[in-house]
């Protein structure tokens, strides 16, 4: 989910980063056709990430063009084929990477679970209606009962359901088949990470990619493509702090549900140019630090970890007011972040003079966000008054033989049933328009009603509770942007609160925050479903877990209760409601599941899939070890794994560990669909004759560093540095090397990188050739001279080049120390060079004026005592 409205906001300022797929190439993909040229030239990509559970998700509701499907078998075939014409469409070259959320850190569970509670009430809510219109058809209109279909509980889709096992199974069928059958998928290298494997789907991609750019070597002009409906994803590719990344997103209906046969690229190479110009006015900025403030900033507006500031939202234009005045205002505060950290001082000299200038302007635009909520409900109304007209015109179609009637009635109960539920979505906000944020009655109003905490009985005690309150908000402000940059920092962390404070409370404090956090472990699978899933829900649990759930009197009954208190205060619809429900135990938990989680295996792994006519699967074998050795599926059973040699992750878009794994699809072999209902009702289910796809356990790389820096430097592919060379590079008005479009540093123009004496060599050899040419005399030779000693000095790295060279060589490691051998044959050279000098300074002063440019700065030579 991510931040609300995010996407939308960033098609209208940023419409030029959009780049919608022609419909013609969506048909051509879905009919496999080949694409037009004109759309295979402009896209093409190494690897592509897949966010399953954003694919998962719309496949099993009703989503444009396609009603709800009726069974599980009608959902596997919507994924099987959405996810073929993704790759269709994409076409990546090498890599394919498709991850299922597992089981999520403590602090994203209490959003899961406030969700999957909201989602249970409102299936209720839907089959009351179904219900009571369903009894009007027959009591007024005399039509037959009209066929009510059983909902089906979407609150499945979640890690260790029964569901989600076939889903895993299925895709993991469906990779097989693919590999095994359609040739353009031979060359790819697939990746695969179920639900059994911890962590949100998006931040096992972003595991990944960290992980590929820790390789040594990494080519740092891969491309990448990232499928997935949530808004956070822009600012997870953002961190990566790639060149070449791509958000794809399905198109959205009026409804505003995602559409299976329209697809949209939102390019963040060219978000990143309009984010550099965004911020150029920052005297000496550092682009890329800039980047991750942004991020920062940007989980003020919303995220799925923290409620989110109260005024400060995308409506109310809280994102533009935080970046204008951090352009402002940036020489009083600084950088907010530094490598991941949050700069708590800066950032509280930031909030504090965002507060003071900017809270009058969110006010009002809050107010005019409250009068647009009241014109939206009215356009509600009128929708549904004109979806009420076409009552007369279905009952007209009734034919007099009533031949039809079943199917009228039909008809009738989805037309009346949608109409109430539109109804039922419309709330009343209940905020007073007279309450003024800037006031301390409010303030006290917000913290006794939101909080229950009242300043009249004890003022101190009120304040202190909003200090605690601030300080956990904070620390979490530090959680989140770990977790967007490192990886999860703690799985136990959450934040006990369902409102945030106020802003200028936020602003105002002043103590220091604790930001240790242990790292623990997550949750086992059986006990995060139990932590989720609500009691309508408890068909999807272990039947030993049933009674935990139904009895009121045991450990966990009042964590799920009958009654849940909605806060309706700051909504549009019901569904943006606070449920105020009660925050899961964990020790209650680990006790109810106690002997249950003994029984069952911890967490699966991670899965590579190649064809064995790759030259990886060959690499992979010699690796792993010969035979069918299978592995077993619990991480902490199985043998050890090799680590991947930098002379295959260099070469395939590949870093971690893998091991060999055959227990399922066994090599040479034929293989068929385990599961008989896809097996009978999809058009995947028929067998293969002969397994030619090699399976191996990975590992993804945990311990990658975060590296905010744009590896643009680092060594290219022979192409991508062929097409650097035919850029020229750019200069500034001194004549040193500028910095790329995309803000990286200097710009390079050859694939290898620049030695340390690059530019010594260069400065020797034209001094050397200068002296010469003045030596044999004429002033031709030295106009000639002089153009050569110029062409030769402003090929050489600049001082900025090499002092990055030098940073790279002391901490990266990639060039080895200097020998005795190798230091006295420079001495020598130096002594060579200084000789040379004085020679040619000498014939200056003899005969000539001539302007060298050694440096790349303009040092005029006079005819007599000049320096250089």
């Amino acid at each position: 989910m991510g931040i609300a409205g995010f996407f939308l906001w960033l098609q209208r300022w940023y419409g030029d980063c959009v780049d919608y797929v022609p419909q013609d190439v969506v048909d051509a993909a879905f009919k496999g056709h080949a694409l037009p040229q004109s759309y295979t030239s402009a896209y093409s990509y190494d690897n592509f990430y897949v966010d399953m559970n954003g694919l998962i998700h719309p496949c099993c509701h009703d989503t444009a063009p396609l009603p709800e499907p009726e069974t599980e078998e009608e959902m596997f075939e919507r994924m099987f084929g959405q996810l073929d014409l993704l790759v269709r469409v994409v076409r990546p070259k090498k890599c394919l990477v498709l991850c299922i959320d597992g089981v999520a850190p403590r602090s994203k569970m209490n959003q899961q679970r406030s969700r999957r509670f909201r989602a249970a009430d409102e299936r209720l809510e839907s089959d009351a209606i179904s219900n009571a219109c369903a009894d009007l058809i027959v009591a007024e209109l005399r039509l037959p009962r009209p066929r009510v279909r059983e909902r089906w509980d979407h609150n499945v889709i979640t890690p260790s359901t029964a569901f989600m096992e076939r889903v895993a199974l299925a895709l993991e069928w469906f990779i097989m088949k693919k590999l095994n059958e359609d040739a353009e998928w031979r060359h790819l290298t697939v990746i695969f990470s179920d639900a059994h494997v911890p962590g949100e789907g998006e931040h096992k991609i972003m595991q990944y990619i960290r992980g590929l750019r820790s390789q040594p070597g990494y080519d740092s002009e891969t491309t990448h493509v990232i499928h997935g409906m949530d808004a956070d994803l822009i600012c997870l590719g953002l961190s990566t702090h790639e060149k070449h990344v791509c958000i794809l997103r399905n198109q959205l209906t009026d409804t505003f549900q995602p559409d299976h046969n329209r697809f949209c690229y939102f390019n963040l190479r060219t978000y990143r140019e309009k984010l550099m110009k965004d911020f150029g006015n920052i005297a000496g900025m550092e682009f890329e630090r800039v980047v991750d403030d942004f991020i920062f900033l940007c989980f003020f507006v919303g995220n799925d970890f923290l409620p989110h500031v109260p005024l400060v939202s995308i409506k109310t234009r809280g994102i533009e007011m935080l970046l204008d005045h951090y352009v402002r205002d940036f020489a009083l505060h600084g950088y907010l972040t530094q490598l991941g950290e949050v700069d708590y001082a800066h950032l509280r000299t930031f909030l504090g003079n965002f507060v003071a200038k900017c809270m009058p302007k969110l006010t009002c635009e809050y107010y005019g966000v409250l009068r647009a909520k009241e014109r939206a409900k009215q356009h509600v109304e009128e929708r549904v008054t004109k979806t009420e007209s076409l009552v007369p015109e279905l009952l007209a179609t009734l034919r007099p033989d009533g031949s039809n009637a079943q199917d009228v009635s039909d008809a009738l109960l989805g037309l009346l049933s949608s109409v109430r539920k539109e109804r039922a979505r419309l709330v009343v906000d209940t905020q007073p328009l007279g309450f003024s944020y800037l006031d301390q009655s409010y303030r006290d109003a917000y913290y006794h009603h939101k909080f229950g905490w009242d300043p009249v009985m004890n003022r101190v005690a009120f304040e202190n509770q909003i200090c605690l309150c601030c300080a956990e908000y904070l620390r979490g402000m530090q959680w989140v942007m770990r977790y967007y940059t490192k990886g999860c920092p703690s799985w136990e962390w959450y934040f006990p609160y369902h409102y945030a404070p106020l802003l200028q409370d936020l602003a105002a404090f002043a103590a220091t925050v604790d930001v240790e956090m242990r790292m623990s472990a997550p949750l086992h699978p059986v006990e995060q479903l139990l932590a989720v899933l609500p009691r309508l829900s408890v068909h999807a649990l272990p039947e030993e877990l049933h009674g935990a759930v139904n009895d009121p009197t045991s450990v966990l009954g009042k964590f799920y209760p009958s009654v849940v208190d909605v806060d309706f205060s700051e909504a549009n619809f019901s569904y943006q409601g606070v449920l105020r429900i009660p925050f899961i135990n964990c020790e209650a938990l680990s006790t109810a599941c106690r002997g249950l989680v003994e029984l069952e295996e911890d967490f699966g792994s991670t899965f590579l899939y190649c064809h064995r006519s790759s030259r990886l699967a060959a690499q992979l074998d010699a690796l792993t070890g010969p035979g069918n050795r299978a592995l077993p599926l619990a991480t902490g059973l199985a043998p050890s794994v090799a680590p991947i040699p930098v002379s295959i992750a260099s070469k395939t878009p590949i870093a971690g560990r893998v091991g060999r794994y055959e227990a399922e699809w066994l090599r040479g072999e034929e293989l068929r669909c385990p599961d008989p209902g896809i097996a009978k009702a999809t058009g995947y289910g028929g067998a293969i004759k002969e397994n030619h796809v090699n399976q191996y356990r990975y590992e993804l790389n945990t311990q990658a560093d975060y590296r905010p820096v744009l590896l643009g430097g680092e060594k290219r592919g022979r192409g991508a540095a062929a097409e650097k060379a035919k850029r020229p590079t750019a200069k500034t008005p001194s004549g040193k090397p500028g910095k790329d479009s995309s803000g990286a540093g200097p710009a390079a123009t050859t694939e290898r990188r620049p030695s340390r004496n690059d530019g010594r060599r260069q400065k020797k050899r034209a001094r050397l050739l200068l002296q010469q040419l003045i030596a044999g005399g004429g002033q031709g030779a030295t106009e000639e001279a002089a153009q050569k000693q110029h062409h030769a000095a402003s090929h050489a790295p600049s001082s900025e080049q090499q002092s990055m060279h030098e940073g790279n060589t002391h901490h990266g490691g990639r060039s080895s120390p200097p020998d005795s051998k190798d230091t006295s044959s420079r001495a020598r050279a130096k002594e060579k060079e200084k000789e040379g000098r004085d020679a040619a300074k000498r014939e200056e002063r003899k005969s000539v004026k001539v302007s060298i440019d050694v440096s790349s700065q303009r040092h005029s030579q006079r005819p007599h005592g000049g320096e250089e």
